[in-house]
């Protein structure tokens, strides 16, 4: 094989790994991801925190599994579903997703939709704050502020931190 060769394949190569990289990413637009996250993993809070490990942060998973690990057959931190802050009713449709800021490795991912309870929806607002190692990294959902304005990852560790030792 001569030079040429060389380089050429090398940079085959090289070509191959970064598309395999990024072939790795569902999207690099942080609302798509947000959306692929909430039609794959609705119930995400109160099922085993494995089945998204490789979609969120660590310290996400962390307080989830925590969580999960404390919720059999009891409530724990979680009193409700953080899409919603609420025991009952319904995210309604149409449910929307837009990127509110985007610094390229930090995003901020506005949900919008109708909650549905009674008669007459109301909108309601989650938001979802991606995060990821470089500008060419996946996106991992980092946190969920629900309509109250409450961090999902913040009210987890508070309230293990008041209550985990009585467990």
């Amino acid at each position: 094989m001569n030079l040429a060769s060389v380089r050429a394949l090398a940079f085959l190569v090289v070509l191959w790994i970064m598309r395999s990289a990024a072939a790795a990413c569902p999207s690099d637009d942080p609302a798509a991801v947000s959306k692929l996250f909430y039609a794959q993993h609705a119930e995400f809070s109160s099922e085993d925190p494995a089945q998204i490990k490789e979609v969120v942060t660590r310290r996400l998973f962390d307080a989830l599994d925590r969580e999960h690990k404390c919720a059999q057959g009891q409530i724990c931190a979680l009193e409700a579903d953080p899409w919603m802050d609420a025991q009952d009713g319904k995210i309604g449709k149409p449910v929307e997703f837009a990127t509110v800021s985007n610094s390229g490795t930090e995003a901020a991912v506005s949900m919008t939709y109708p909650f549905v309870l009674d008669r007459t929806p109301r909108q309601q607002r989650v938001t979802l704050l991606l995060q990821r190692d470089s500008s060419k990294g996946c996106w991992l959902l980092n946190d969920l502020v629900g309509p109250h304005g409450d961090s999902l990852v913040g009210t987890i560790e508070k309230w293990f931190r008041e209550y985990g030792d009585a467990l």
